[in-house]
């Protein structure tokens, strides 16, 4: 299985939930500070930082992109399964093989995240913590942030607070949402042709066609703040009983529902699942297909849409806007 479905397989089965305003994470009052020591509430309760992180394992994608950008010493992270060195696209400072010497694909390897001798493990967008249990066990390694009530079910603004929190880098974090809001507000205002206009996005793999339409998804709430909304077709469509929640199921036969939407992005699970839906005669006649409205995602794309993060905003609607741009002009 594709790594995005760990996103929208994995992930998708966990997330589809919450972006709207979530409580404020609590911590120390010299966490607002980025004085030391700070003390963290999360899920599975509290993590006391006595200094500033200089040994830092990021094993959630998001964590990653954050302390990257803010430049944290990252010493241990997951190697970006999509190809390439194992480096987001995106990332501020290339990062060498033997940082990321941890594998996205199965079970996390604890004795290589022990070996990088961490101070601090942050684990805010990671999937891999699923009970007490798992993050118990990570926990016995070096104190671990994670997130706050739920994975993904916080505003990409908000797990970026949390990651700056912990790492005594919290005006630098605000530097990065202000950036990343920046961006959406000027493609919004370069594009206001994108108000009222309608999309779709969703996996091809095997017989489904699982189509992300939730609205406290997180990716309906990134597309919601450049004015686009799913169409009313999917809009309170019940949600697929062997699916995420939020996740509609829809067959190959029923391929001409997804003619609703004004643009349609999709990302697929194996090349064999992208010629079986772009060979598909139904697929073809989609208005969005023939009018060039369509766009296949890349892996990375597609997980910076699942779950976007601050640091990646910029690059991910660089690579949107081409066909944001033709949506919103024929409007």
């Amino acid at each position: 299985m594709s790594r995005l479905f760990g996103m929208l397989a994995v992930v998708a089965s966990l997330v589809l939930v919450a972006c709207g305003a979530p409580a404020p994470t609590t911590a120390a009052p010299s966490a607002a500070t980025g004085e030391f020591p700070v003390t963290i509430t999360h899920a599975y309760g509290t993590t006391t930082i006595p200094a500033k992180p200089q040994r830092v394992v990021a094993i959630g994608t998001g964590d990653l992109a954050v302390a990257n950008a803010v430049g944290a010493p990252v010493v241990g992270a997951l190697r970006n399964g999509t190809g390439g060195d194992g480096n987001l696209p995106y990332a501020a400072t290339p990062l060498g093989a033997e940082v990321l010497g941890l594998d996205s694909a199965g079970d996390l390897d604890l004795e290589r995240v022990a070996a990088y001798r961490p101070d601090l493990i942050l684990a805010t967008t990671w999937y891999g913590i699923a009970d007490q249990a798992d993050y118990d066990r990570l926990a016995g390694i070096a104190p671990v942030v994670t997130y706050e009530t739920g994975l993904f079910q916080s505003s990409m603004e908000d797990d970026a607070r949390l990651v700056g929190r912990a790492l005594g880098e919290t005006a630098a974090v605000e530097a990065l949402i202000a950036d990343a809001n920046a961006r959406i507000a000027a493609l919004k205002a370069e594009l206001p042709g994108l108000a009222g206009r309608t999309y779709l996005y969703g996996q091809a793999r095997g017989e489904v066609l699982p189509m992300v339409v939730g609205e406290q998804n997180l990716s309906t709430a990134f597309m919601r703040s450049l004015g686009l909304s799913v169409p009313a077709n999917f809009r309170d469509a019940p949600a697929s009983a062997a699916l995420a929640p939020g996740t509609v199921g829809v067959s190959y036969e029923e391929a001409g529902r997804l003619d609703s939407a004004d643009v349609l992005f999709m990302t697929f699970a194996t090349d064999g699942d992208r010629g079986r839906f772009e060979g598909n005669a139904l697929v073809q006649q989609l208005r969005p297909v023939r009018a060039g409205d369509y766009l296949a995602l890349t892996l990375d794309q597609a997980v910076a849409l699942q779950a976007p993060n601050v640091a990646a905003v910029g690059w991910l609607l660089d690579g949107l806007r081409p066909t944001l741009t033709k949506v919103a002009r024929a409007a």
